[in-house]
Parts: C-alpha cells; sequence; structure tokens
C-alpha cells in the first residue's frame, strides 16, 4: 500500500491552485450564489485546462488517471468552492459509462467529455426515500422501442446546467439492490424546477418523468442489474466531495492562521491566546486525518481493495462530522466578521452542511463501517 504523492501529482495540484486563484473561482462562486450564470463560462476555462479529461480513458482522448489523482484536484477545486459539475461528470457519469456503456455509447460520450462538449450528473433521489440505492421506485417500463419512465426525481445537482443526466430507475417490482437500471437521458428533454437548498453554489433540480419515453440504446449495461456500478459510483462520488471539502477545510485553517495573527486583543494577536491557538491546532489536526482518510478511499476504490466500502464510509463520516466542525470554528475564530455572510467561511460551512446527509447520512455511514465488523 502506497499512496504518497508523486512528484508528477504534486505539480499538478500546484498547476491546479494557480489556475482556480488566477481565475479568481471563488468569486464567481459568490457570483453564483446571486444567481448568475457562470457555468459554461468556467466549463470552457476548465477544459483549456483538460481538467474534464482526466478519468477519461486514453483510448478515448482522455488522460487515464485514478481516482487519487482526480481528488487531488477536487481538493484544489474545493478551495474555491468550484461552481461547476466537475465530480457529477467524472467521478460518477464517466464512470458509470465506461463500466457499463456499450461501444457506441464510449465512442459518443467519452471523448466529448473528455473535449469539454458533454457535461453530466445524476438522478438518484425520490421524494420519501430513506436509503440509497436500495429504494429507488422511479419506473422503468419497456415498451416496443425502449422504455417509458414514470416518477419524480429530486435534488439532481447541476440538472439544469448539464448535458446529459444518468437516471436509476427500477426495471422490476419490489426493492432493493435487484432490478436497478440506469439510463443516459437528455437533460433539455425533462421537465424540470429548480430547487431552493442551502449550498447555492451547486444548484439542484426537480425532474419529472410523466410518461417518459426513451429509446433502448439510452439504457446503460443489462436491464435491471446496474446495482453493484451504481453503488461504486456513488462511492466514488463521495470521496469526490470528501476530496473538495478537506480542500475548502484547509483553507478555513489558514484563514483562521492569518487571522489569528493579524487581529490583535490585549495588545498581542488572538492567536497567541491559548483558546484560540489550541482551536486552530485541532482544525488543522481533523483536516490533515479527513485528508488521509479520503487517499486511502480514493487509492483503496482505484485497488479494488476489500475494505474500500468501508474506507469511504469512514471519510464520509469523518468529513461530516469534524470538517464540519472546522468550518464552524473558523466563522467563531473571525468573531463578529465572521458572522457576516461576506466571509468565505459561509461558502464552506453551507456546502459542508449541504453534503454532510448528501448520499448516506452519518448514521447509514456509521451502520455501514459496523456492519463490515459483522456486527
Amino acid at each position: 500500500m502506497d499512496f504518497r504523492i508523486n512528484d508528477e501529482q504534486r505539480q499538478m495540484r500546484e498547476t491546479a491552485r494557480e489556475f482556480f486563484e488566477d481565475r479568481e473561482v471563488l468569486e464567481r462562486a459568490r457570483e453564483r450564489i446571486d444567481g448568475e450564470a457562470v457555468v459554461d463560462d468556467l466549463w470552457a476555462d476548465l477544459s483549456e485546462m483538460d481538467y474534464p479529461a482526466l478519468t477519461i480513458p486514453l483510448e478515448y482522448n482522455g488522460l487515464g488517471d485514478d481516482v487519487l489523482y482526480l481528488s487531488l484536484l477536487l481538493e484544489e477545486a474545493g478551495r474555491v468552492a468550484l461552481p461547476a459539475p466537475l465530480p457529477e461528470t467524472l467521478a460518477f457519469g464517466a464512470f458509470v459509462l465506461d463500466e457499463l456503456g456499450t461501444d457506441d455509447q464510449k465512442e459518443e460520450f467519452l471523448p466529448a467529455i473528455a473535449d469539454g462538449e458533454q457535461r453530466l450528473s445524476f438522478a438518484l433521489y425520490e421524494s420519501g426515500q430513506e436509503s440509497l440505492p436500495r429504494d429507488i421506485q422511479l419506473a422503468a417500463a419497456p415498451t416496443d422501442e425502449g422504455y417509458r419512465l414514470d416518477g419524480t426525481k429530486t435534488l439532481v445537482p447541476f440538472g439544469k446546467q448539464v448535458d446529459t443526466i444518468v437516471v436509476a430507475a427500477r426495471t422490476g417490482s419490489g426493492t432493493g439492490m435487484d432490478g436497478i437500471s440506469l439510463f443516459l437521458v437528455d437533460a433539455e428533454r425533462v421537465d424540470s424546477e429548480p430547487q431552493d437548498t442551502l449550498d447555492r453554489t451547486r444548484p439542484t433540480t426537480k425532474l419529472h418523468f410523466d410518461d417518459f419515453t426513451v429509446d433502448e440504446s439510452a439504457l446503460l449495461g443489462t436491464e435491471g442489474e446496474a446495482g453493484s456500478v451504481l453503488q461504486e459510483a456513488m462511492d466514488r462520488y463521495t470521496v469526490a466531495t470528501c476530496a473538495m471539502t478537506v480542500g475548502a477545510a484547509s483553507r478555513a485553517v489558514e484563514m483562521s492562521s492569518e487571522y489569528g495573527s493579524q487581529r490583535e486583543q490585549f495588545d498581542k494577536p488572538i492567536g497567541q491566546f491559548q483558546a484560540v491557538k489550541h482551536r486552530i491546532a485541532d482544525m488543522w489536526m481533523a483536516t490533515q486525518a479527513a485528508r488521509s482518510l479520503t487517499y486511502y478511499a480514493a487509492w483503496a476504490l482505484e485497488n479494488d481493495e476489500e475494505d474500500a466500502a468501508r474506507a469511504v464510509s469512514e471519510a464520509k463520516l469523518f468529513c461530516s462530522e469534524q470538517l464540519t466542525q472546522v468550518f464552524a470554528d473558523d466563522i467563531h475564530n473571525h468573531g463578529g466578521m465572521g458572522f457576516t455572510s461576506e466571509h468565505d467561511g459561509h461558502i464552506y460551512f453551507k456546502q459542508a452542511k449541504a453534503w454532510e446527509t448528501f448520499l448516506g447520512t452519518p448514521t447509514e455511514h456509521l451502520d455501514r463501517i459496523a456492519d463490515s465488523h459483522d456486527l
């Protein structure tokens, strides 16, 4: 086991940090919060750097890098709260296409993703759903030409800003992992409505499928047998969000340290007071631990390790509980200024809270860790 960062990966990370800062991506995240349409311009910038090609296989004009490489890039993206569907496109969409797609589907989509011409997202959640993916109920019934989809999906990330959405549906009766199928759906064809959620840098959409038909070519893989690939795609996306949260936490620690060394009370910097100094040290320790857990989860997924699923849940659980506290402490360290909406810490805190329960609540991930120990 060796998931240390090599020189090439370190250089890529430094280049990404310079790129995101030069393009003032955090300011564009604020524009996204104010309702501006920033995704198209930002995606063009990302494509200039070949970032959408990062994990696309070499034979489809991609760069062929792995999940750990993507995690390093997304860690830098997290520092600036990237308001674009890069993790949705690569960690989820491109992965299921590569795993389940036919030769024709791969030829159509993967080079287009690498060239920046296709953005993808996914539709998993449904109202009243208690667990993913076991409780997926949106129905896909076979027709003469393909399938008819009926039902509603909610909390679709960037549902109005992508070209294609991977929709999870049930092609059989009952619940559980059996009978789940994935479909490639043209986002423009679907009746949609925006949703107002806590994290406004990453907008979500509700999609209505009422007697909605797709061709047979929209099906990914074998009908009713997508459950295991869907679970791995969810794990890869979960690691991607952990990486972005780690990046944001790193920036929060930096902001607290910078402020603690500049802001004075009683004729000395507040960072010299034990209450502040030790709080920042705790923030740093939590961020380092989260980074290690995230890197290991990425490495375990890429190498099909037996404990990969547990590693993903450990990283997700730690990020959900400990890094959310880091963002709260950062706001606290900045005093009254920290409680204003202009403070960057609010963007990070809201994003972390939004991800805290997305693709599994802390309780669900605790259960998964316990199950891995046969408890």
